[in-house]
């Protein structure tokens, strides 16, 4: 689906010149024109292609939704693959979305897959700044990735403080925590690496200045959104080992947890086996049982064995299995 479509001259937006979505083109090549899409299908991407020029395995790329963050740079073109992250509060989990940038000197066109991150603001936030604008697609591209970076940030802030307070349960309160809600974040922390990592090697590729579309005046830029995302790795690699800790201590938790149950039930079995002992004795079909004539025989074995028991219970409280 277009969501929008501008070309943009000297920083200013201008009509386009035709009646249809694919109208407009730049003025004696001074300007760029910036399409958006949103899971688009093949037939409403292929005019722009067309018209673009665009390598076809791009053109396939940006239709998948489903590849890993990269670079591939086609003669005078590029093709940023990019993952969008955010968080839901509601349910404590991220959401993963695609974002593929072709683009040249002259167009940037923009296909968004899922919901994860919204590029109308960014389009609104850049005519506002005709000046930032004029400086081209460079001013897109960064725009795009440097909201996305920050919106790791924002989401690794969450991810953080739902680890600190698992740790808090798992370290303080010396209580085992339900191992669903620990693993669940750990799955998160994983998902969330998968899409930051790999686009450290594509940033360093735009920083070399060799990707056609991105002014070397704009390296610094890109330079420093770098500088962040390494931060935001560190920050989750540092998260994750935290969480396999307070994994691992868990577990020991449970284990230690399940030993004093099984401590526990083994004395009860132990105090309840001398009095079933003696019942099974005296229960056997033999004449000449020793006291089985006795008045006061029955109280006396009674007394035996709530004493021997009460002894037991004493021995085992003492040895903290009860």
């Amino acid at each position: 689906m277009l969501v929008d479509e501008a070309t943009y001259v000297d920083g200013q937006r201008i009509a386009v010149d035709t009646a249809g979505s694919i109208g407009g083109h730049n003025h004696d090549g001074r300007g760029f024109t910036w399409i958006g899409l949103v899971d688009p299908s093949s037939r409403e991407i292929q005019p722009y292609a067309r018209r673009f020029k665009i390598d076809d395995l791009a053109v396939e790329d940006a239709l998948s939704g489903r590849q890993r963050p990269k670079l591939d740079l086609y003669d005078d073109q590029a093709c940023l693959v990019l993952k969008a992250v955010s968080y839901a509060e509601s349910t404590k989990s991220i959401s993963v979305g695609d974002v593929t940038l072709l683009f040249a000197h002259d167009f940037v066109l923009s296909v968004r897959h899922g919901d994860a991150i919204r590029l109308h603001s960014c389009r609104r936030d850049l005519e506002s700044e005709p000046s930032r604008l004029a400086s081209g697609t460079s001013a897109v591209i960064h725009d795009i990735v440097d909201r996305l970076v920050d919106q790791y940030v924002d989401v690794c802030d969450h991810l953080r403080a739902d680890v600190e307070r698992l740790e808090d349960q798992v370290f303080d309160d010396e209580l085992p925590v339900p191992a669903t809600e620990l693993y669940f974040v750990k799955r998160e922390l994983t998902e969330f690496r998968r899409a930051a990592l790999p686009l450290v090697e594509p940033l360093q590729k735009v920083i070399s200045g060799s990707v056609p579309g991105i002014s070397r005046q704009f390296l610094p830029q890109f330079s420093d959104v770098l500088d962040h995302l390494r931060r935001v790795i560190d920050e989750v690699e540092a998260l994750n080992e935290l969480m396999s800790a307070a994994l691992q201590a868990n577990l020991t938790l449970i284990q230690v947890q399940q030993n004093a149950d099984m401590r526990r039930i083994s004395a009860w079995v132990g105090i309840g086996a001398v009095p079933t002992m003696v019942a099974g004795i005296y229960g056997m079909n033999f004449k000449n049982i020793p006291e089985l004539d006795w008045r006061y025989g029955y109280f006396v074995v009674l007394v035996v064995l709530g004493m021997i028991s009460a002894g037991l219970f004493k021995l085992f409280r003492k040895y903290r299995w009860l």
